[in-house]
């Protein structure tokens, strides 16, 4: 059951002048791919190299690739388009929620992912419970994750491409963005992904806050918001119902630990400390970025145009009112680059889900350049399918970024958060919890049943963490190599060598 939001019959807004803006995004385009291609070499080097970086990426490109990752277009486009539809308290609610799974990651997962040595979630949680069967489960629900979050992303590139290349159309728009997401990361693999994330990352801050100088002198500081909410006026709160603050916002604490995109932006870090630290230096900008959006830039599109046909739409109401051919250029460029930013890691996430966790899994042991192969053909493939559903999207971006984090968080978060400081856990419990959260949520969301969208994981997470809980202490103790398994990335010896490789 999706709120009610408007979706058609209401005004598109449209670059003003053609061949400058769209000079500068088919630029955009050849940079990314020379990046792809640059790395082409680096990333055959080993499987490691392709899935994250050889695990070798410091802070200070660690920062704006996270800061990339986690502002995708669900945040981009998302946190304005809450705001328009559902009020901008109900925005930084979603935005307060995001930072929160941010400072969680930090302190109790990001370290421990990336001292455990692997190069994928799936495989940390073989690791945790030395069980082949809970890495196949949580690479199943990563591949399924993965895919299903692609779709809000190719819709985000097809809108940006619509608006700068009206001519395309929007289904023309989302495939061409399919095409060039795919080709730079099956040439340059996590290579590519992390640079491009570095610069797309200092792109998506300067391009947030860009329009917000110009609206303060247009409609002053204070002016906007009254003149947003003098038009709606709940625009300054929030219209969502109250148990819809209560899914979303424990979809989005708990979701970072389990969205396949940042654990593999973990364990491309160079070390524990760099994995910590990148998320809480990425959330100071985060916060800071998106909360001028939420109340600048959107209220400025509600003045501007209070009938927009998609919520997703405000920034570009903004930039066609306020800016240039060139700027336009520009800011499409940076929501393509929140586009681009997520796409990448999950694509690079469900490609090593498919190619390297479920084979070895299921006993199949591909030697590097096969895998390597195989994972090219599934990024191509996931690129492509999602292209095709993204066609015709069911809901506006943020919401659909949502239900998937909620997904992944019922499916994943007992095993993986809890499991990873509860040494009483056992496989017996990661594989029940898995099956009985994910299964829920599913059942609930495709069945209708929940009075109130999106609160599918009020019910499913607890009864994930109770089914955890209950199947671990049912079942045996942990065994030795489990134990073993635990204590490797909680050891005080793991936590030194961590600390001298800084």
């Amino acid at each position: 059951m999706l709120p009610i939001v408007p979706l058609q019959d209401g005004v598109t807004p449209e670059v003003s002048s053609g061949p400058l803006a769209i000079g500068i995004v088919l630029a955009y385009f050849a940079v990314v791919i020379g990046i792809g291609v640059y790395f082409y070499r680096k990333s055959r080097e080993s499987t490691a190299d392709f899935w994250i970086a050889g695990g070798s990426i410091p802070l200070w490109v660690q920062v704006f690739a996270v800061l990339s990752v986690t502002a995708s277009a669900g945040s981009f486009f998302g946190y304005g388009g809450f705001a328009y539809a559902f009020g901008a308290a109900f925005a930084e609610f979603v935005l307060v929620a995001v930072a929160a799974g941010g400072l969680f990651m930090m302190i109790f997962i990001a370290a421990p992912i990336r001292r455990s040595g692997v190069y994928t979630v799936p495989d940390y949680l073989r690791q945790r419970y030395q069980s082949s069967n809970v890495r196949l489960l949580a690479a199943i629900i990563f591949t399924i994750a993965a895919w299903a979050y692609l779709i809000p992303q190719m819709t985000a590139g097809g809108i940006t491409i619509d608006f700068v290349i009206p001519q395309l159309s929007y289904e023309l728009g989302v495939l061409v963005g399919a095409i060039v997401f795919a080709l730079y990361v099956s040439l340059g693999g996590m290579w590519a992904v992390t640079w491009t994330d570095f610069f797309q990352g200092i792109m998506m801050f300067v391009l947030t806050i860009l329009p917000v100088p110009l609206v303060w002198a247009q409609l002053g500081v204070t002016g906007t918001l009254d003149a947003a909410m003098q038009i709606d006026p709940a625009f300054g709160s929030t219209s969502a119902p109250g148990l819809m603050h209560l899914g979303i916002g424990l979809v989005w604490i708990l979701a970072f630990l389990a969205l396949p995109q940042m654990g593999q932006r973990v364990l491309a870090s160079d070390s524990d400390r760099t994995a910590r630290r990148s998320f809480m230096y990425m959330n100071i900008l985060y916060i800071f970025s998106f909360t001028l959006s939420i109340f600048w830039v959107a209220g400025a599109a509600k003045v501007l145009e209070p009938n927009l046909a998609n919520p997703d739409y405000f920034y570009y109401e903004v930039l066609s009112s306020y800016f240039g051919p060139v700027v336009q250029g520009l800011g499409a460029a940076g929501l393509l680059s929140a586009v681009m930013s997520t796409t990448d890691a999950l694509l690079v996430a469900l490609s090593a889900s498919v190619s390297h966790d479920i084979p070895q899994s299921l006993g199949f042991d591909l030697d590097e350049r096969r895998e390597t192969l195989l994972g090219v053909g599934v990024t191509w493939a996931g690129a492509l399918t999602a292209a095709v559903v993204a066609f015709n999207p069911p809901a506006i971006i943020g919401l659909m970024t949502t239900l998937v984090a909620g997904g992944a968080a019922s499916g994943l978060f007992p095993a993986l958060g809890l499991g990873t400081w509860w040494k009483r856990g056992n496989s017996y419990g990661a594989m029940a919890s898995m099956i009985v959260g994910f299964g829920t949520y599913g059942v609930l969301l495709f069945g209708n049943v929940m009075p109130v969208p999106y609160t599918e994981s009020l019910v499913a997470i607890p009864l994930g963490l109770l089914t955890y809980i209950g199947v671990s202490l049912a079942t045996r103790r942990p065994t030795g190599e489990e134990l073993a398994g635990f204590m490797e990335f909680h050891s005080r010896e793991s936590f030194l060598e961590s600390e001298a490789d800084d």
